[in-house]
């Protein structure tokens, strides 16, 4: 049986703590910094009205009477399959997430470096992303196997919806998002590393998604990433030349929303291959795999 790995639950934890100082320290605090932030934020111009009402109509799913219905529910599910500790997990993650999230946007100033007059309060990290992000994490976390896949899925492309939809909606700067993603990972990292029950359960070893899964959402998340950074240099350079109607803060706004949804599948990965890593493993399961696989041919 391979031994329980816990380190790269610390390693997450630990780097998306970094996360939250490097988005706060260089996106908030610096005059270039607020101006790449600023500069998207503006670029939500290019949505269509009908895209503003529909980001509008998805924000109204996030209130304090639905996070708490969503947590009751994730903990009630696990009461009754009998795994408390998982209740406690979703509990944990969910409201450590929004407790931070509240806390740092009261403590951390922001700066009026641009001299522009449109700096309003500190708004970093963004409570909205912070509590749909925790909601879909949770609910990964805490699904049975044979629907965690489509959960993390579902997770996934939640957690950007909300994402784009503050931004879109004028509500939250890009940083804001970023910020929030990187509390609710660090505390769904922090939970599964203090669970000493499942580095425990050697026969719950097969309830971490599979490596490959892992895997898929690094591929979609730094393609995503990318595609986000070429479309804005094509959007500024195009918009340039005067090819289409476009201007350098529309080009951030586009890059933003990829970039959002990127970060959520990758930050998704981290979590799902740390998860793996810190489950013993029996060593006789690939032979027991190959075996099958060549029996299968």
């Amino acid at each position: 049986m391979r031994p329980a790995r816990p380190l790269p639950l610390l390693a997450l934890a630990l780097a998306c703590a970094a996360g939250v100082a490097a988005a706060y320290t260089l996106l908030v605090r610096t005059y270039h910094g607020q101006r790449l932030d600023q500069g998207a934020f503006d670029g939500r111009s290019l949505a269509t009205p009908g895209a503003h009402d529909a980001a509008q109509q998805l924000l109204t799913t996030i209130s304090i009477g639905t996070l708490a219905l969503a947590t009751a529910a994730l903990m009630v599910q696990a009461v009754v399959r009998r795994r408390i500790e998982l209740a406690l997990v979703a509990g944990t993650v969910i409201g450590g997430s929004v407790v931070t999230t509240e806390a740092l946007k009261r403590l951390l100033p922001r700066p009026d470096l641009l001299i522009d007059g449109r700096i309003w309060e500190n708004s970093f990290p963004s409570g909205h992303a912070t509590v749909a992000f925790a909601v879909a994490v949770a609910a990964t976390l805490v699904a049975p196997r044979p629907v965690r896949r489509a959960v993390a899925l579902v997770a996934v492309l939640y957690g950007a919806a909300i994402g784009i939809a503050v931004l879109a909606a004028g509500w939250h700067r890009p940083s804001d998002v970023a910020g929030a993603y990187f509390v609710v990972v660090l505390w769904a990292a922090a939970v599964a590393l203090v669970d000493s029950r499942a580095a425990r359960h050697a026969r719950d070893a097969s309830r971490a998604p599979r490596p490959a899964i892992a895997r898929r959402y690094v591929v979609i998340g730094g393609l995503l990433l990318l595609a986000g950074y070429l479309a804005t240099l094509g959007i500024v350079a195009a918009g340039r030349a005067g090819a289409v109607d476009w201007s350098a803060v529309d080009g951030a706004f586009a890059g933003a929303c990829v970039t959002i949804a990127g970060l959520a599948a990758i930050l998704m990965a981290a979590l799902l291959a740390a998860m793996r890593a810190a489950l013993p493993e029996r060593r006789d399961e690939p032979e027991r795999r190959s075996s099958r696989t060549f029996a299968g041919r």
